[in-house]
Order: C-alpha cells, then sequence, then structure tokens
C-alpha cells in the first residue's frame, strides 16, 4: 500500500496539468460565476507577478498565516461556491485551501510564471482550478523545453495542475473567472483518503489526455519564480488610477 502512495505521488508531481470532473452543474457553474461578478470592484487587486486581476474569497490578510483563515467579506454572496467547497473541496484537505479568483480581460496576457519557489518544484503540491466563466479561445498553457507552449483543452472546466511548471494564459476575447485552490494546502502528503479515492479515479479516467512535466522536458522553471522584492500588488482603485495617469 506504501508502494501505491509512493506511486501516486509521482505520477502527481510529474502531472502539469489533467482535467478533473467536480460535482457541479453547467447551472451551478453559472450561478457562481454570477455571484462572484456581484462582488464591487474595490475587492479585487492587481497582481504585477501574475499581470492579472486577483480576489481573495477564504483566507486572511497575512499570507504568512497558513492556519487561521475564513470565508472573508467578498465572499458573503458566494453560497454556491461555498457549498461546493464545504461539501466537497474541503474534504479532501486536513489545511484548508486559499481561495483566491483570477480575472482576465480581452487582449491581457497572464505573465509565464511558477506558483512555488525553488525548494519546492519537485515536491508534492497540487493545485485545482475551476473555470466558471471564459473558457474557449482563453487557455492556460505550460511551456515546453523548445520554448513552446502546450495548450490545456479549452473543453477542461475544472483540473487540477503543478505550480512548478512554467506557465501562462493568453486571454483573446471576453472576460475570464479562474477558481484557485492551492497553498496552504499541498496534498496532506497525500494522507486524506477521501482525496487519495478521488484523485486515483480522476486519473483512470483523464491520464491519457494529461500534460506531464517530464513530457515538457528540460524547462527552466526557476526563471518564473516570483521574486518578493520587486513583484507588488495594487487595489483596484490604485492600479486603475494609475492606468489613467
Amino acid at each position: 500500500m506504501k508502494s501505491d502512495i509512493e506511486e501516486l505521488k509521482k505520477l502527481i508531481i510529474d502531472t502539469a496539468a489533467m482535467q478533473i470532473d467536480l460535482p457541479i452543474t453547467d447551472n451551478d457553474i453559472e450561478t457562481i460565476a454570477k455571484e462572484i461578478e456581484s462582488i464591487p470592484d474595490q475587492h479585487w487587486y492587481w497582481c504585477t507577478f501574475r499581470e492579472s486581476y486577483l480576489i481573495c474569497l477564504y483566507g486572511n490578510d497575512d499570507v504568512n498565516d497558513k492556519k487561521n483563515m475564513k470565508w472573508l467579506l467578498a465572499a458573503n454572496n458566494c453560497t454556491k461556491l461555498k457549498d461546493l467547497c464545504e461539501n466537497f473541496i474541503f474534504k479532501m484537505t486536513t489545511v484548508k485551501p486559499r481561495i483566491i479568483v483570477i480575472k482576465t480581460f480581452a487582449g491581457m496576457q497572464m505573465r509565464e510564471h511558477t506558483d512555488c519557489y525553488k525548494d519546492q518544484l519537485d515536491k508534492l503540491e497540487p493545485k485545482m482550478r475551476l473555470v466558471v466563466k471564459g473558457r474557449k479561445k482563453n487557455t492556460l498553457y505550460f511551456v515546453n523545453e523548445d520554448g513552446d507552449r502546450v495548450n490545456i483543452s479549452d473543453e477542461w472546466r475544472s483540473y487540477i495542475m503543478s505550480g512548478a511548471s512554467l506557465h501562462g494564459m493568453q486571454n483573446v476575447e471576453g472576460e475570464k473567472l479562474t477558481i484557485c485552490w492551492g497553498d496552504p494546502w499541498v496534498g496532506d502528503d497525500l494522507q486524506n483518503e477521501f482525496f487519495v479515492n478521488f484523485i486515483r479515479e480522476q486519473y483512470q479516467k483523464y491520464l491519457s489526455n494529461a500534460i506531464l512535466r517530464s513530457e515538457l522536458g528540460n524547462v527552466d522553471n526557476e526563471k518564473g519564480i516570483k521574486d518578493p522584492k520587486k513583484e507588488r500588488i495594487y487595489s483596484w482603485e490604485e492600479w486603475n488610477g494609475r492606468k489613467k495617469t
């Protein structure tokens, strides 16, 4: 059994991205998108590292505090999203994940980046994503060793991904909203039976279409690591005021 867990861990670490099924309908996704769109602009902020708008719905004011988190004010009306998290996502985790939403508009391009630091590049740190709006023609991609883009299918509405692989996103048309579950949840070292059973089932369904890091080749993922001394976040008002000057 231990050897099976170790093999599963290696597979997850090697997975750049793979489609998964979450227990939600198209109507649920539309409802969640409307809930997020109803959040006032002042709750969003601009992230210079990812070059996109973000909002934290579950977390706290201190990114280094990975224990004392809660639903934040901006999530007050996100009833359907809370249902999904409380009844499914949080069952997978001993430490509940911070929940961020990424928003981009037509013509925007997220900077190619990695979502972890150097000492985390080969560790188990799965992340989950759910695109609730703008899935078509606004595709997430990974970079291979030749510098080419390897796009995920725009048919994937939910997927797991590795933040250790260099990736970006080009928004061709319309607004895109992506819900992100990740750090401080890092897979519980596969000690969570609910998650293990779920992810094994997903690999049986979708491994053949997954993007594997080993297939991307020798990519310099370190070049996408965040430099905390350079990157900043700006409030919605501050960033849009800067754009006008």
